[in-house]
């Protein structure tokens, strides 16, 4: 499936969804009830509003009556099971705030980001913030809230309750209670309820609905009797209404014993008893369907003319509720969709299943994907659901709603959920929701499946399962932190010479997002946590099986080329790594990969620094910021990364204002964070904080963001973050005179950056740092304070920091000779076609390439050796002697 075919995918499901963020209309049965009005009015000096009944009080229709009465801005979300997953709860939110302010804040997966509940949820916390300055009361509207039965959003949905402005008031309705702690809002009066007790209809407003409906006021008797049947419910006032106009009231209420919906089921049945057989027949067959559209009914009840049912049932008021401006979509009330399914169930069951596939099927070829699969399982048909889901699964597992894929995956019979493509699909999730241990389980169980498969040669499927359980091992390996066995399985992949046609659309190909939000991109599980040596030895070899298979063009190249680019910045290669920056950047925008986009840009963005070119720099940030906005990602946590790049490199240009308004956010950002976020942390703006506060003055505050950022890291055993922290940390205490601890601190940072060969972290904290250095080793060079090997490093350190002064960003002696070795087996074959005078066609047709991967490939052969061109690097490698050891 190409690009295109994919968003529209993605795009008419959202467009089913918004019938979920339609704020209810009246019903021509609804009586306005000022008693209540006066009860929600309350809202507006409450944070929470609660309103709690069981089915058929009216909750939804008082509250949206309320809000379109009053004329208040709002954002509602009708929610359902499905909402259950973090991820999706809080695009639901972030829907309806986004149709209450008319604004976009879509996050960061239109261009496969890495999307969080957590991100989500400060990112909407932020814009109710913002928008809080016009003063205007918004209402956030939850209805069914008893559909959620997830802790983590019971515990989310209370914090973030807590920090919102007092112009934003949330109301849940739900038919159970609250499940988060109310006794805090209700004792300082920021809680608004309204109970069974409170909804139930009075004696006067029973009159009142009564005349509304029938045109007569009940008498004393009649009165009486609806009193104490109805007991002031809602749905059984509306049922015998209906009942009295069709004549099976005359008067006087039947007396009726039962608990209440034994009583609504027996009004219901008389209402229902007296329509047509056919209108009897729609409403049977259609309420398998949580919402209803003319075109889906005819295709589930096998009829044309399925629009006229509908606007029949809305002409005689029978429970039918529209979910949009243009009535195109509707749903049966709750409770007579309940009615309308036991109903179904016991007079029709056989035929059940039918009417589920018939549903499937429509919403397939309509593109919704979620409802297709929903009513496939209903329908029994699991192995459509099944394939539907390895299918599409790419959708879902790009903005990683791995609960939802979870939850129909537990849906299927242990011998359908054991078959490779839906094992394949859990291990998917279980790797994105960080369980590698069960992971691992998976995967065993994963290879004998596979190996039962190549056992059977009538089995269809293998070669690319095959790949994908491949491809599947290497990454567990990586996410483990095992290095080795990572390693291993790459340079296993590198050596075979059967690999799959490059078209077979295994999921990695199709997009995944490999950054988990980490920039550099090697301080993540990449990098294997910012071990240098690892990310290089793995990315190399990485790159290595791309050359050989001919695989630059694809979404994953771009993060091999971002890490490796990272490396050569780190070991202070800044021609290589400009060349791999650039890569990442091109591939990063044609395969709208921004987790190696956005690092590409700052990867560049700090060359550029420190080539001295750094107005360059911000015209480079700014253009990619200008890229991410043109695609609605300027809220996006990768867009914040870009800022806190340009902030601190305006301040380093002298402009201090955009930094001192970036701090006071990011403390505002800080402060939002909970436990559960802390796995990325220190990231790269908690880094850039520490270095704004220096550049400042705050030493102190510096000081204390620098130790905690330490501490994390050391904890964690991430090798990049220490050095950053113990490198801040000496450079903060030597500025307080504390030398003694600057040089304690330095000293630990020269055996970090020794073990993993890291030149550039040292030279981009600034001269200072190695003037010290410089004093410590003359004062030290006769002890044993020194290893051999740090010796060599601090005299390379040396090296590197002569040549910034001199403004020679390479600092070996033979350059060239230095890059000889990165020279891959394609790239040198290349060089020497072209060396003997071949055009890049005649190349190109020796090698069996194209003529854009030969230009590719000599251009990184200039980067290597330096060269402005063809003419150039010919010179240079004669007169190196390298074309003699070629």
């Amino acid at each position: 499936m190409n690009d295109s075919n994919r968003a529209t995918e993605l795009y008419q499901v959202e467009e089913l969804l918004k019938t979920k963020l339609y704020l209810p209309e009246s019903t021509p049965s609804h009586l306005t009830r000022s008693r209540l009005n006066q009860l929600l009015e309350r809202t507006l000096s409450a944070r929470l509003t609660t309103v709690v009944a069981p089915p058929g009080f009216g909750k939804s229709t008082l509250v949206s009556s309320w809000i379109r009465q009053a004329g208040l801005k709002n954002g509602w979300v009708s929610l359902d099971s499905k909402e259950n997953d973090p991820l999706r709860f809080w695009r639901y939110l972030r829907g309806s705030v986004e149709q209450a302010l008319h604004i976009k804040l879509t996050g960061e997966s239109g261009l496969g980001g890495f999307e969080s509940a957590q991100r989500l949820s400060a990112q909407l916390l932020h814009a109710l913030i913002e928008s809080s300055q016009q003063e205007e009361p918004l209402m956030l509207v939850l209805d069914d809230y008893h559909m959620i039965a997830t802790d983590t959003i019971h515990d989310s949905l209370y914090d973030w309750l807590g920090k919102l402005p007092s112009s934003v008031h949330l109301i849940l309705i739900s038919r159970h209670e609250i499940p988060i702690p109310l006794g805090a809002l209700r004792a300082n009066g920021r809680l608004n309820e309204l109970s069974l007790s409170d909804l139930r209809f009075t004696d006067s407003e029973i009159d009142s609905y009564w005349y509304k409906q029938t045109g007569a006021s009940p008498d004393s008797k009649t009165l009486r009797h609806l009193v104490h049947y109805t007991e002031g419910w809602a749905a059984m006032l509306q049922l015998s209404a209906l009942s009295y106009s069709v004549g099976q009231i005359s008067g006087v209420i039947k007396p009726l014993t039962g608990r209440n919906r034994h009583v609504a089921d027996y009004l219901m049945e008389e209402v229902f008893h007296h329509i047509s057989e056919e209108t009897k027949r729609f409403m049977l067959k259609t309420s398998i369907l949580d919402r209803l559209c003319p075109s889906l009914c005819s295709a589930v009840i096998n009829e044309p003319d399925a629009g006229d049912s509908i606007q029949e049932l809305v002409r005689r008021g029978l429970f039918l509720i529209p979910l949009d401006d243009e009535r195109e979509w509707y749903r049966y009330h709750h409770l007579f969709a309940d009615f309308l399914r036991v109903k179904l169930r016991n007079e029709e069951q056989a035929g059940m299943a039918l009417l589920h596939s018939r549903a499937a099927e429509w919403y397939k070829s309509h593109g919704y994907l979620e409802e297709a699969i929903e009513h496939a399982l209903s329908a029994g048909d699991e192995r459509r659901a099944a394939a539907w889901m390895q299918q599409h699964a790419h959708i879902w597992l790009k903005v990683r709603e791995t609960v939802l894929l979870r939850r129909w995956l537990d849906q299927l019979s242990v011998p359908t959920l054991n078959e490779t493509g839906n094992l394949l699909l859990l291990l998917w999730i279980d790797l994105m929701e960080g369980h590698t241990d069960r992971a691992e389980v998976l995967l065993r169980k994963l290879n004998t499946a596979l190996a039962g498969m190549k056992a059977d040669p009538q089995a269809s499927g293998f070669f690319r399962m095959r790949e994908e359980v491949r491809i599947i091992e290497n990454f567990h390996s990586v996410l483990s932190g095992n290095f080795d066995h990572a390693l291993a399985l790459i340079q296993e992949y590198g050596g075979r010479e059967d690999l799959p046609d490059p078209e077979t659309p295994l999921l990695l190909s199709l997009g995944l997002e490999l950054n988990e939000g980490t920039v550099p991109f090697i301080r993540g599980n990449f990098g294997f946590n910012g071990r240098i040596e690892y990310a290089e030895s793995y990315h190399r070899a990485y790159g290595e099986f791309i050359e050989k298979n001919g695989l630059h063009e694809s979404a994953y190249t771009s993060y091999q080329q971002i890490a490796m680019g990272e490396v050569c910045y780190l070991r202070n290669h800044l021609p290589l790594a400009r060349s791999y920056a650039e890569e990442g950047i091109r591939l990063g925008r044609k395969f709208g990969t921004i987790g190696s986009y956005v690092p590409s840009i700052i990867l560049l963005s700090h060359i550029l620094i420190a080539e001295r070119r750094s107005l360059e720099a911000l015209d480079v940030m700014e253009e990619a910021m200008s890229h991410l906005r043109s695609h609605h990602q300027h809220t996006s946590a990768w867009y914040s990364k870009l800022v806190a790049s340009t902030v601190i490199c305006q301040l380093q240009l002298g402009n201090s204002i955009p930094a001192r308004e970036w701090v006071d956010e990011h403390e505002r950002k800080a402060a939002e964070r909970t436990s559960s976020q802390d796995d990325l942390f220190p990231n790269d703006e908690d880094f850039i904080y520490i270095q704004i506060l220096m550049g400042v003055g705050e030493w102190e505050e510096a000081c204390q963001s620098a130790i905690d950022a330490l501490s994390i890291a050391q904890l964690r055993g991430n090798g990049l973050s220490e050095l950053q922290g113990l490198l801040l940390l000496s450079e903060i205490h030597a500025n307080r005179n504390d030398s003694i601890e600057s040089r304690r601190l330095l000293l630990s940072a020269i055996r970090v950056g020794c073990q993993h060969g890291n030149i550039r972290s040292f030279l981009d904290i600034g001269p200072a740092v190695m003037e010290r250095l410089g004093k410590y080793k003359a004062a030290s060079s006769h002890s044993s304070l020194w290893s051999e090997k740090e010796l060599s490093f601090i005299q390379l350190l040396g090296h590197h920091s002569e040549n910034i002064v001199t403004g020679n960003s390479q600092v070996l002696s033979n350059p060239v000779q230095s890059n000889i070795d990165v020279l891959t087996a394609r790239e040198t074959e290349v060089f020497i076609l072209m060396a003997q005078g071949l055009s890049n066609k005649a190349i190109a047709a020796e090698l069996f390439l194209t003529e854009g991967t030969v230009k590719l490939h000599l251009h990184r052969v200039y980067s290597k050796l330096q060269a402005q061109g063809r003419v150039q690097a010919i010179r240079i490698a004669e007169n190196s002697g390298l074309l003699g050891k070629l």
